[in-house]
């Protein structure tokens, strides 16, 4: 019977799905910029300085202890930007102009259904404003993550774009799309239009999935997109129907043209060395986050993938892990791309300090998402709820919780900003090394609804989530532990 209504309800709202596409380049009355940030001049902005606090974990008595500061750069939203929700940052070191500069910077505006780039980034300076070029760059239906689509130079030919409605329509009144979400491809190219990648069968293609995160192995060719939707295993909200319906699950993309104009040769659900399923599960939600790892130093088709997983949609409970997932592309580098497989050799868990020590007995930390740093040592770590908010640095092999980082969460006051995405280059302590971390926010976390910037709601109950440069060059080691922070800075 349950199975029946599932048909009866996808059968009912498939013919209002696929209404519309918001997906496009700047528009002219905003400038008209490209993807790749040419066409417009864009306006220029302030990211104001801002200390945040360092701790480091002691192993002994599994807490936190004081540490340091580091500094930071934060920009809020302002009228015609993206308002309350800010997600999923992606620089782009191979175009920045000197070893120091930051690079430019792609962020998604959810709510707004827009993309931003930042360039021209002034350097930082402890205590002084960070000034930048801002360009709304392009449009997409509620977009989370993106990933770039280069070619064979690294010349960017456009974004891969993660998006997810999971109330089916982009804006009220009038909505300009009513689809649930998937992975679209922005080409930079003025003449040429976007494209759907994913979902591209059945029901999921007519109603779209709610997708939070795409990811890519350049090397094989393969990417990965993960289906959440932020109230996975909320019940009443989350139920049996909405597994059987609409599943939050792990995709994999057996991926053609990667470097210009890509499609999936295959898609399917991933699954793990006992061949089940990675999807939702009752007391662990589903993978909300993720990130390509390491590839092996002797065969570069396989690699591991660092997996976060969330349910609940307080901020307080829920449940949230990571794992560490190492998988093979048989075929891999030489194959076509209708010949590759995937496999996944083996999975275990990650970052236990973080996910199970670090916050108090009946909460959770809210694992968001996550970076590996350019030594291939240090992963960072977003969590958005109370109980551990910030980022926080662990050792890649070990998931050894070492720093985390403190002040985001209550930059303005009377706001909660939680984490919605990081993304940086470098690596801890050294010259030229950031960290871009989005934040989304509302006024109270027991009621953490978004509040729209408009009429008739007054501008006291306006949230802004918040943009943050972190400068990772700027936080110096404790004297006393010199002989541990010297290990931590290789």
């Amino acid at each position: 019977m349950a199975a029946k209504r599932a048909v009866v309800f996808a059968s009912t709202f498939s013919a209002a799905a696929g209404i519309g596409d918001v997906c496009r380049h700047g528009d002219q009355k905003e400038g008209g910029c490209l993807a790749d940030g040419w066409g417009c001049t864009g306006e220029q902005v302030e990211f104001q300085p801002y200390q945040l606090k360092v701790e480091r974990w002691d192993s002994a008595s599994e807490k936190n202890l004081g540490y340091g500061t580091m500094e930071s750069y934060a920009l809020g939203a302002a009228p015609g930007t993206w308002q309350m929700y800010l997600h999923g940052p992606m620089l782009r070191p191979s175009e920045r102009t000197t070893p120091t500069s930051i690079p430019p910077v792609y962020v998604s505006g959810t709510w707004v259904s827009a993309i931003y780039r930042y360039e021209n980034f002034s350097l930082p300076a402890p205590g002084k404003p960070l000034t930048a070029t801002q360009k709304l760059v392009g449009h997409a239906l509620s977009p989370s993550t993106t990933w770039p689509v280069e070619d064979k130079h690294g010349k960017l030919k456009g974004l891969m774009v993660a998006e997810g409605q999971p109330w089916w329509l982009d804006r009220l009144p009038v909505p300009q799309e009513v689809y649930k979400g998937g992975v679209e491809y922005l080409p930079v190219n003025d003449q040429e239009k976007c494209n759907y990648i994913f979902p591209e069968e059945g029901m999921h293609k007519e109603l779209g999935q709610v997708v939070n995160t795409v990811d890519c192995h350049r090397g094989t060719g393969v990417c990965f997109f993960t289906v959440w939707k932020f109230y996975d295993d909320q019940r009443p909200i989350w139920s049996n129907m909405s597994q059987k319906v609409a599943p939050d699950c792990l995709y994999y993309c057996i991926a053609e043209r990667l470097d210009d104009h890509p499609s999936c040769a295959h898609v399917g659900v991933v699954k793990d060395e006992h061949g089940e399923a990675i999807c939702h599960k009752d007391g662990r939600g589903a993978v909300h986050g993720m990130t390509i790892g390491n590839t092996d130093s002797s065969n570069p088709n396989q690699f591991d993938k660092l997996l976060v997983f969330t349910g609940g949609a307080t901020f307080t409970g829920g449940e949230s892990s990571m794992q560490k997932v190492r998988v093979n592309i048989e075929g891999g580098i030489s194959a076509q791309a209708s010949d590759k497989q995937l496999s996944v050799m083996k999975s275990e868990p990650f970052a236990l300090d973080l996910f199970s020590k670090l916050p108090p007995k009946g909460q959770d930390a809210g694992g968001d998402h996550a970076w590996v740093d350019e030594t291939g040592k240090w992963i960072w770590i977003s969590t958005f709820r109370e109980s551990a908010a910030g980022i926080h640095m662990v050792s890649y092999d070990e998931g050894r919780l070492v720093y985390s980082v403190k002040g985001i969460d209550s930059y303005l006051p009377n706001q909660y900003a939680y984490s919605a995405g990081i993304h940086g280059v470098g690596t801890l302590g050294k010259s030229g090394s950031y960290l871009a971390v989005a934040t989304s926010a509302c006024h109270d976390v027991n009621a953490c609804a978004p509040i729209p910037w408009m009429f008739p709601v007054p501008q006291s109950m306006w949230a802004s989530g918040i943009f943050f440069i972190i400068d990772l060059a700027s936080m110096s080691p404790d004297t006393t532990e010199a002989a541990d922070a010297a290990t931590v800075l290789v």
